[in-house]
């Protein structure tokens, strides 16, 4: 049956020989995945024989192969894509959060970080290219494969198929195990199929949450004018704020700023910007994170109560949760230069600086909260600030590898050097307002910065990390605050310690300012006296609620992180 065709690639003509080729080359990643992923043996050889089946058949369908070669290009952009990601975060598949952070992502930041992958990019370029010239040239050619070859490649087909499902029946054996979760590329096209159901939802989100209210009001008021400050971090890990211990000096102002307390001990709920700072805008948590497309923001929730509201953003307006969030506001201000545009350049969260003297000034606007989302530590890093803000050089990076590694963390280090900056530049006009004043601060999700063996880079893999869970979080109280509110200011002490996610975020928030409503509970507050610790969950890329330790896909490195600093052990 088999013949002799198989045991030399003298016997095979160009059109056989490209056939194979595409084979191969279309097996790429799952052959990769199988080195990075942690897949039981049975499910790897699933994972090679189920699709190298369907890959064979699919160039017998034609006499030759030109014309299926090139028809495979979806499948050879999944592919490219899939092998960037392995290069970049050393595992995992596409996940459903990388399909919406394509939606969500505007052309400059992808051209900043496609610019530091172009050893990946070189490589599938040179994997995928010669194939399709190899279908260009196949289809100019008259030859065809020969009776004898198609037939032994048919049943070399249907011998895979029944092999693979039998393996396939006995990694199922396992309860992590399922074709749409673990065969490339049945798991991609499940995600995308995932992307486009969240996507509808998110673009019907007017629609589902329109009715809805906070009934919220305010009791407890200050004689004077009360404003409030949330600033949302981007990408800032507490592992590299001196604040929190990091061994260089990165925030020298906040901390000599009198009534700031450091929350020590805060984990996001999910590295992702899209699915992180709904969080800590809204009342949902990863438990309950579907419930968001039916709820509105804090920001609703503090006109309720008779506060004027703004937003000011240096993120591009994405069409995602967020902007639907930012709307709610009576004012939102980008300070991205083009607004809306597919090529932005982003400026230096400073510049939200003159928004916010003006809005505090005036005080015809009465209670005032102002959200600001920054753009903080967002890669690449070296853009992030002002060249009189770079202590730490050189900071220059051109490409991500192991050997720039140190001019990757002075350029991160910098980054937060500059926020440090900022938001005391913040602290200070309230500070000098003379209201009752108070900021909170809170980082969406950390960052991966070549920390240990694995030399994971970035942020959203679809597993998380150490660096990227643990996460910048600060309250500043101004004196006028502490003396109308002693009791919160006290609570906020005695919880500095205490273990929180941002799903705390918007309890706190709206606690600082004495609000109340059926939504806010006191016990997930980190000025109440009334605090208990939460459950440490995760929001995963299917939106599924899992222990942050053993769920998550947290490794002997992670766990050894988190016993080092003190934190979850449990």
């Amino acid at each position: 049956m088999w013949g002799k065709g198989w045991t030399s690639l003298k016997n095979l003509n160009f059109q056989e020989r490209a056939a194979l080729l595409c084979v191969i080359i279309l097996l790429m990643p799952n052959i990769l995945l199988a080195f990075t992923e942690d897949y039981s043996a049975a499910a790897i050889a699933a994972s090679l024989l189920l699709p190298g089946a369907c890959y064979l058949l699919w160039t017998q369908i034609l006499r030759r192969p030109g014309a299926l070669i090139l028809g495979a290009l979806p499948l050879m952009i999944l592919g490219a894509f899939q092998i960037v990601l392995l290069y970049l975060f050393g595992g995992s598949i596409i996940a459903v959060d990388m399909f919406t952070n394509l939606f969500t992502t505007n052309a400059s930041e992808a051209g900043e970080l496609l610019g530091s992958l172009w050893p990946s990019i070189v490589f599938v370029c040179l994997l995928y290219i010669p194939l399709l010239v190899v279908g260009v040239i196949s289809l100019r050619r008259r030859t065809h494969y020969r009776p004898s070859f198609r037939r032994r490649c048919v049943y070399t087909a249907l011998g895979m198929l029944l092999v693979g499902t039998l393996f396939s029946w006995i990694a199922a054996q396992r309860p992590d195990y399922g074709i749409r979760y673990q065969v490339f590329p049945a798991n991609v096209i499940y995600n995308i199929k995932l992307t486009i159901d969240k996507w509808h939802r998110s673009l019907d989100y007017p629609n589902t949450s329109r009715d809805f209210t906070f009934h919220a009001h305010k009791e407890q008021k200050a004689p004077q004018r009360e404003i409030y400050v949330l600033v949302i971090g981007e990408a800032s890990r507490a592992e590299n704020w001196s604040l929190f211990g990091y061994d260089r000096q990165t925030t020298p102002r906040l901390e000599k700023r009198e009534g700031l307390i450091p929350f020590r001990n805060v984990l996001t709920q999910c590295n992702a910007t899209h699915k992180s700072v709904p969080i800590i805008l809204s009342p949902v948590s990863a438990e309950n994170f579907n419930d968001i497309y039916e709820e509105k923001s804090l920001i609703t929730a503090f006109k309720e109560a008779g506060f004027h509201t703004l937003f000011i953003s240096n993120q591009v307006p994405n069409r995602s949760l967020i902007d639907y969030f930012s709307e709610e506001a009576e004012h939102r201000i980008d300070i991205s230069p083009r607004e809306g545009a597919l090529i932005t350049d982003n400026r230096p969260d400073g510049e939200m600086l003159p928004y916010i003297r003006d809005k505090v000034a005036d005080t015809t606007l009465g209670n005032l909260l102002i959200v600001l989302h920054t753009y903080g530590s967002h890669y690449n890093y070296y853009y992030r600030y002002p060249r009189e803000f770079a202590p730490y050089q050189p900071d220059l990076v051109s490409s991500i590898n192991r050997r720039d590694r140190d001019k990757v963390i002075n350029a991160y280090d910098n980054s937060v050097f500059y926020t440090d900056y900022v938001l005391d530049e913040i602290i200070s006009v309230l500070e000098q307002s003379n209201d009752c004043t108070a900021l909170f601060y809170i980082s969406d999700h950390g960052e991966d910065l070549m920390d240990d063996r694995r030399h994971r880079f970035l942020h959203a893999s679809p597993t998380p990390t150490y660096y990227q869970l643990h996460i910048a979080c600060f309250g500043w109280f101004s004196p006028t605050y502490r003396q109308t509110f002693p009791d919160k200011y006290t609570a906020a002490q005695d919880n500095k310690n205490q273990p929180a996610t941002t799903a705390a975020a918007f309890h706190t928030i709206t606690d600082i300012a004495s609000l109340e409503s059926p939504y806010i509970m006191p016990s997930r507050s980190l000025v109440s006296d009334r605090y208990q610790q939460g459950p440490h969950m995760y929001l995963n890329d299917h939106d599924k609620a899992v222990d942050v330790l053993t769920e998550s896909g947290l490794k002997e490195e992670d766990i050894k992180m988190f016993q080092q600093r003190k934190l979850i052990t449990d």
